[in-house]
């Protein structure tokens, strides 16, 4: 709980800090949360933790550079990732850009004429058409279809390269590029499992939230520890396969 909180501490102050701040997010996250990786590992493992082992990719200019790399890697490859399923989604619901266009439009007016006090905004264009094809459209086919061609590969990616960091933690890769990759490969057949268990937290986060979030001081240290022995099995896994 304590190591939490301390990660938590340091992780805020950093992003608050002005001008600097955005920079120090950039090139210390990753780093940051390699080192809690470190520290949940040990304790998994029955090894002594300490609370200077969340620090422990500053004794290593390496470790650092890996970091980095890898943070921006992941960011990178999810952006990319979520914005070409959000124009495949655009072309295959709306046929274009332009249908999403005039919705844009339509709703600016709307806002637009809220905040004009006059009896013009209470008269109506008879010779205004809808676009059948947005017509057509109600709200439970727009969420599912983004939900399946967006969310989805999305959150697929996510899985894959989500035990990179602790491969690095673990000194398993030689560079940044090489853990999100070792980690593609670790999780090729464990992304519904590994899905499976953050679902099965659902149900606590929504206690701790009823607690006022100071549930979260205990839960926290749970998830951490389940996410840190789900990697510990995949590498005794794979060890042995």
């Amino acid at each position: 709980v304590g190591a939490i909180i301390i990660f938590f501490i340091v992780s805020i102050a950093m992003s608050s800090l002005p001008f600097i701040g955005f920079l120090l997010q950039i090139f210390l996250t990753g780093a940051l949360y390699v080192g809690y990786c470190f520290f949940f590992l040990k304790i998994v493992r029955n090894e002594k933790a300490e609370i200077e082992d969340l620090f422990m990719p500053f004794k290593s200019k390496k470790i650092i550079i890996d970091s980095i790399i890898t943070y921006l890697l992941s960011g990178l490859i999810i952006t990319l990732v979520f914005i070409i399923s959000v124009v495949l989604w655009i072309l295959i619901m709306f046929g274009g850009f332009e249908p999403v266009g005039s919705l844009i439009e339509m709703f600016n007016s709307y806002m637009n004429s809220l905040n004009v006090i006059e009896p013009e905004i209470y008269s109506y264009d008879y010779n205004y058409r809808i676009d059948p094809q947005l017509a057509s459209f109600n709200a439970s086919s727009l969420f599912f279809s983004f939900l399946f061609i967006v969310l989805l590969p999305c959150t697929i990616i996510g899985l894959g390269i989500s035990q990179a960091y602790y491969l690095l933690a673990d000194g398993k890769p030689k560079n940044g590029l090489e853990a999100i990759t070792l980690s593609w490969n670790l999780m090729y057949t464990k992304k519904i499992k590994f899905l499976l268990l953050q679902l099965s937290f659902v149900g606590w986060i929504i206690l701790s939230i009823c607690t006022l979030f100071f549930g979260f001081l205990i839960l926290a240290p749970y998830i951490s520890s389940s996410y840190a022995t789900f990697y510990d099995n995949l590498e005794i896994k794979n060890l042995n396969g």
